[in-house]
């Protein structure tokens, strides 16, 4: 529940508070180790209470700074949403495109989300980016498709020039849930993708779907989940049926390890993929240019921006909500603008 969860992080956050202190403390018993030695030897030594208390001072300012840090990313962090920019060139993009623009939205986690207000303001940041598409990454919900109900009226504000694209994540799928029975998760998984169509999304399911202007278009491929490490009900290649090997293509795939294990190395180029899932584990260090580093990084190599290989991109989008931990310290909620140019 969401009440536990905050419970949790309050715990959690004094064991890192003690974690953090911990080396401070410890080198502070090996000074006074050393200094013990030291006096059996010369008993005319004496103890530095000075750097004694210095070290003490420090473990408590190092650690005390987890609290406060930790309790923004919650009340505040979490809210704290940013409109990250792209600008991609492409030589086989159509010209018709050259300037095309969407928005990438990923990670709602609506059962996560608690402050309509901030929401709102999010949603009107994204339709003042004006775009041509707006896509969503997966995971809608944290399990169940009630989480959605409140943010109905909300998410159906949002607004594009040419259609809202979405696929699924893993949690979708209600499989970190309890069923009475598996008639109750499919009616769960049925109305997830009946309340994402009302509020104006088309869920592509292995599928894909054309944007045409005059007589050019861009194929939108949008596959179901695929992770290394998670369900893998993805199937590229019937996702791209019935598309031309010379279209440009732009897949949507929740899992950034479906781009590392399989789409960057296809031999069927697809030029963009975008995904979600890691959040950048909302936690991290971020300065443009000077430091990029999250834990995250220990299990997937693709966590979170931009990636290229070979003239294919991946852009993986850091997550509008959050999960588990009920904040964000340092990776912030993001909405991704990614425009797409023609290369001469």
């Amino acid at each position: 529940s969401r009440v536990f969860s905050y419970y949790l992080s309050i715990i959690f956050l004094f064991l890192i508070a003690k974690t953090i202190s911990l080396p401070i403390i410890l080198i502070d018993d090996l000074f006074r180790l050393f200094n013990f030695i030291k006096s059996k030897i010369n008993t005319k030594s004496k103890v530095n209470l000075k750097r004694r208390a210095l070290i003490s001072k420090l473990s408590l300012i190092f650690s005390s700074l987890t609290l406060p840090v930790g309790f923004d990313g919650i009340f505040f962090g979490k809210y704290r949403y940013r409109i990250i920019n792209h600008e991609i060139n492409f030589k086989n993009l159509p010209k018709k495109f050259d300037g095309y623009k969407l928005v990438q939205l990923s990670d709602f986690h609506c059962g996560s989300l608690e402050n309509k207000h901030m929401v709102d303001k999010a949603i009107k940041m994204i339709n003042d980016e004006n775009a041509d598409l707006i896509v969503f990454t997966g995971d809608f919900v944290n399990n169940r498709y009630e989480e959605v109900k409140p943010w109905v009226k909300s998410f159906s504000k949002l607004k594009a020039k040419d259609d809202m694209i979405s696929v699924l994540g893993n949690h979708d799928y209600g499989d970190y849930q309890r069923w009475s029975s598996k008639f109750e998760k499919e009616e769960n998984f049925k109305n997830l993708l009946e309340i994402q169509k009302k509020i104006g999304f088309k869920v592509l399911m292995n599928e894909n779907k054309y944007i045409i202007r005059g007589d050019e278009k861009i194929a939108i491929v949008g596959v179901e989940n695929w992770g290394a490490r998670f369900n893998q009900l993805g199937d590229i290649e019937k996702s791209i049926q019935n598309i031309s090997e010379i279209d440009f293509k732009i897949v949507l795939s929740h899992d950034p390890t479906h781009w590392e294990k399989i789409l960057k190395d296809h031999p069927k180029k697809f030029d963009l993929t975008l995904s979600g899932h890691t959040h950048g584990m909302q936690f991290g260090i971020e300065i443009p240019g000077i430091i990029k580093w999250s834990p995250v990084q220990w299990v997937y190599k693709y966590w979170a921006g931009l990636y290229t290989h070979n003239g294919k991109y991946l852009n993986v989008n850091r997550g509008f909500g959050v999960l588990a931990f009920p904040g964000r310290v340092g990776i912030w909620p993001e909405i991704t603008t990614i425009t797409l140019k023609r290369s001469i």
